[in-house]
């Protein structure tokens, strides 16, 4: 019996590791959801029919925690990933054949699952550990009332058994349980540490290591114009309301640019008070319409003080250079901080794409 549950177990965890380094393999290569969201179905449809060929022998009763990984994944993730987990494997069981088949599929697989998803749809996944010792109770015996019902002298043989099967379902349950919140912790951390070396820590967008990388990506599948976009008189905000109340506007300007074309820009921190964007477009005309629909919208947007002063009106300069192809980077950043200067340099609060 011990042999049968470390097994089971066994196939819990490597299926975590699986998981786990599916989705590691996403933060890396960026893969897509719908390719994580299958490969996830598949790797627990598999532990799960592998459990169906590893069964726990408790007396002349065979069993198997086949409960624990479908009802996690409900816990979790929700139907999505739920009924396609619950289909594949419903339905293997089922082409197994025996006497058991269709209990197992009903009170093994089915209503414990219902019974996640109605969880999962009322608190999502806020499972503490008290809950989470309740939930796996009632799972197990939902999973185990066919013994009651079905086998002769059912509810003694169910007290025979009772403590090694709520032993087992706990254990198993608590251990991939552990496992899993370990590494969505460990998950989380990386995608903390991806994001602190790819964005400007104040504002979120991206900073120039990232902007450029992203840029050599773009430049080779549509035509681009780098822009330069400083602040009007920055300096005087700092002084009047102080630099916290400066960060605050830093924010808030950030948050316009990555909202005015998001189809089209791409937004990032060039340092201090200095934005840089890339603009996908094809001629110069519509790069200047992009950039005097983001100069007009920081003119009529009300910035205010941390104590809810009104801020006198914030505006912006802005200069623009295609990125040509036989160019880098750099010469177009350069070019355009240079018609950035001409800006600020003819009456601030507007937009310079050539002399």
């Amino acid at each position: 019996m011990i042999q049968s549950i470390l097994s089971n177990i066994a196939l819990l965890l490597i299926m975590h590791l699986s998981i786990q380094r599916l989705y590691f393999e996403k933060l890396k290569n960026d893969l897509s959801d719908s390719f994580t969201r299958f490969f996830h179905i598949l790797l627990t449809s598999l532990a799960i029919i592998a459990m169906f060929y590893v069964p726990i022998f408790i007396g002349e009763y065979r069993f198997d925690l086949r409960t624990i990984p479908i009802t996690y994944v409900a816990l979790l993730h929700g139907p999505p990933f739920t009924i396609p987990i619950l289909a594949v494997t419903s339905i293997w069981r089922f082409m197994m054949g025996g006497p058991g088949a269709l209990p197992g599929i009903v009170f093994g697989l089915a209503l414990p699952t219902l019974l996640a998803l109605i969880h999962y749809s009322l608190q999502k996944h806020n499972i503490t550990n008290l809950k989470f010792f309740f939930l796996y109770s009632l799972f197990w015996i939902i999973s185990d009332l066919p013994i009651i019902f079905l086998v002769p002298n059912g509810l003694e043989a169910f007290k025979d058994i009772a403590v090694p099967r709520f032993l087992s379902f706990q254990i198993g349950a608590y251990i991939l349980h552990y496992f899993v919140q370990s590494s969505r912790h460990q998950h989380q951390l990386v995608e903390q540490l991806k994001t602190y070396a790819d964005r400007d820590p104040l504002t979120g967008l991206y900073n120039m290591r990232k902007f450029a990388e992203i840029i050599s990506e773009l430049r080779s599948k549509t035509p681009l114009y780098i822009v330069m976009l400083d602040l009007d008189f920055f300096k005087k905000i700092n002084d009047t309301y102080g630099h916290r109340c400066g960060d605050k506007v830093l924010k808030e300007v950030a948050e316009i640019l990555q909202n005015a074309d998001p189809k089209k820009i791409v937004a990032g921190r060039y340092g201090g008070e200095e934005f840089i964007l890339s603009i996908a477009s094809s001629n110069k005309n519509d790069a200047m319409e992009i950039v005097e629909a983001i100069r007009h919208q920081m003119e009529e947007h009300h910035f205010y003080s941390l104590d809810g002063q009104l801020i006198n009106t914030i505006t912006i300069s802005a200069g623009i250079a295609p990125l040509k192809e036989h160019w880098g980077i750099e010469a177009a950043i350069e070019l355009a901080d240079y018609y950035l200067y001409i800006a600020k340099e003819t009456g601030r609060n507007r937009v310079v794409a050539d002399l």
